[in-house]
């Protein structure tokens, strides 16, 4: 997957800079780092890339669907993260998001779609839908009045849908106009880690980066799904947030409806408005 390493840098260094050198400012701590229950409710506004293969009796290449059909967008999509701290050390976060786009274009050059094939020039309609969820459980490992550091395990529920329209030939003969379309959904385990730090009482960094690559029942690759951002706490139990979110999964299939495989990466934005009590 393209840029992953130099991400996983970057979220390691921003997790492991020394922050503490900072001034510090306040006697209180940011609720965040003491209250049991925090959500975030915004828009996500992600970049999207997004590349399929679907193999027929020989594999295929990826399918740029952004550059073939300019099928993909920069809309908003509401998200939702919340996290609830249970006893000392423990806790439970999740994540949700997804995304859905369509167009109609003119091909450029050929497209094999399985064992069919769309023909240069020829009037295409595609679509994808992407829904993510996240479900992560951590163990806290160190704490302050100005901080917070810990590790865990989770799983992503990944949901992929996807389709093309249009008039598609087998061996250079015309099947006549068809909608042929794949979809796959599965849980894919990975482990992951998290880094706040609260400037003052309304301040607070946050960072955190989840990370997979292992062969799972039908699919097989990568994930990493991490974060930077700032919390401002106006209130004490009400505040705004500002970060960068990163989601990319690299990954081959091997199901019935879908032998294959799938390179996303959406990346961008998610303004938020929070609460913890």
């Amino acid at each position: 997957m393209k840029n992953n390493t130099s991400i996983a840098v970057l979220f390691a260094f921003l997790s492991c800079a020394p922050i503490a050198a900072l001034a510090q400012a306040g006697s209180e701590r940011h609720p965040w780092l003491e209250d049991d229950f925090t959500v975030a409710v915004g828009g996500f506004l992600p970049n999207k890339e997004v590349k399929l293969r679907v193999d027929g009796s020989s594999p295929g290449e990826l399918i740029d669907f952004d550059e073939r059909v300019k099928v993909t967008s920069d809309d908003t999509t509401a998200a939702v993260d919340f996290r609830w701290r249970f006893g000392e050390k423990w806790s439970v976060s999740g994540q949700y998001w997804e995304t859905s786009d369509s167009n109609t274009a003119e091909l450029t050059e050929d497209i094999t779609w399985g064992d069919f094939t769309l023909k240069q020039g020829s009037n295409v309609s595609a679509g994808i839908d992407v829904s993510v969820a996240r479900v992560f459980f951590g163990r806290n490992f160190s704490s302050g009045e100005r901080h917070e550091f810990g590790v865990g395990v989770g799983f992503h529920w990944l949901e992929i849908g996807a389709y093309v329209e249009g008039e598609v030939f087998v061996n250079d003969e015309s099947s006549g106009f068809q909608r042929e379309s794949v979809s796959a959904g599965a849980p894919l385990p990975n482990i992951g880690g998290w880094y706040w730090y609260a400037f003052s009482p309304r301040w607070l960094l946050k960072t955190r980066v989840d990370w997979l690559s292992a062969s799972i029942g039908d699919y097989s690759g990568g994930l990493w799904n991490a974060s930077v951002g700032i919390n401002y706490q106006p209130w004490r139990h009400v505040g705004f947030g500002l970060s960068y979110q990163y989601f990319g999964i690299d990954v081959d299939v091997d199901k019935s409806d879908w032998h294959g495989g799938a390179d996303l990466s959406y990346r961008g934005p998610f303004l938020s408005l929070n609460g913890s009590w």
